[in-house]
């Protein structure tokens, strides 16, 4: 996937990248149309080092069929992430990034981890994605780069 001339850069966290592939996540649909403008250039999907851990934890969850009710086989799970590494997401380590990681989650309450996310979308400058309803609820107000996926629509052409 060679993002084009003008495309955009949007960072994405695992609830989003995992409703690409696992059958009964929320907002899917959505979370394909942002697929397909990946696949097709127009997209850049950005994220940091630790999503591929993330991810791994939740398809290691649904093998045991202990993600929301959702029971996936081994070879499906390996299946998914030979499909993720195909998309050639951009993969930024967030380490130079520690101080801000800190700022926010002291500041807004929240992990890490999800702190990791939107402190590389500020980097970046360029929207974050997320799935987590939680998660947006608490940060939309703070920040206006964090969108919710339920509510994505395909961008206009350039």
């Amino acid at each position: 996937m060679s993002p084009k001339a003008g495309s955009k850069s949007v960072v994405i966290d695992a609830s989003v990248l995992l409703a690409f592939y696992l059958p009964a996540e929320p907002y899917k649909t959505q979370a394909l149309v942002l697929l397909e403008e990946a696949t097709a250039g127009r997209v850049k999907l950005v994220v940091p080092t630790l999503t591929h851990y993330e991810v791994l934890n939740v398809l290691s969850l649904a093998t045991r069929g202990l993600k929301r009710g959702q029971k996936i086989s081994l070879d499906e799970a390996q299946e998914i992430l030979t499909a993720m590494k195909a998309l050639k997401l951009e993969v930024r380590d967030v380490q130079s990034l520690e101080k801000r990681i800190l700022e926010i989650t002291q500041r807004h309450q929240c992990s890490a981890y999800d702190a990791a996310y939107l402190a590389l979308a500020e980097q970046w400058g360029a929207d974050l994605l997320t799935g987590d309803e939680r998660f947006y609820n608490a940060l939309k107000a703070h920040f206006k780069q964090v969108k919710f996926v339920g509510s994505y629509k395909a961008q206009p052409a350039p």
